[in-house]
C-alpha cells in the first residue's frame, strides 16, 4: 500500500493539474491531436516510472525489515530471462 505522503503528493499535483486547466483562456487556440497524443504518452510513461519506483522500493523495503517473500511470478520471468 501507497504511504500516505505519496497519496497526498499526488493529489496536490492533480489539484494543480486541474487548477491550471481550468484557467487557460477559453478563446486561445484549441490543442492539436498531436499535442494531446503527446500529453497521455507522457502521462503514460509518468504513471508506469512510478508503479516501478513504488514496486522496486517496497521489495527493498521488505528485504531490509527481513519480511521478504518467495519471488513473485514476474520476478522469476524476469531472472528466467536473465539466465538465457
Amino acid at each position: 500500500m501507497p504511504q500516505p505522503i505519496t497519496i497526498l503528493t499526488a493529489g496536490l499535483f492533480f489539484v494543480v493539474l486541474a487548477l491550471r486547466f481550468r484557467s487557460r483562456p477559453k478563446d486561445g487556440p484549441a490543442r492539436t491531436n498531436r499535442q494531446r497524443l503527446r500529453l497521455a504518452k507522457f502521462l503514460i510513461a509518468a504513471i508506469v516510472a512510478w508503479l516501478a519506483i513504488h514496486y522496486s522500493l517496497q521489495h527493498t523495503l521488505a528485504k531490509m525489515d527481513g519480511t521478504d517473500t518467495e519471488p513473485s511470478y514476474l520476478e522469476r520471468a524476469v531472472s528466467w530471462l536473465q539466465a538465457h
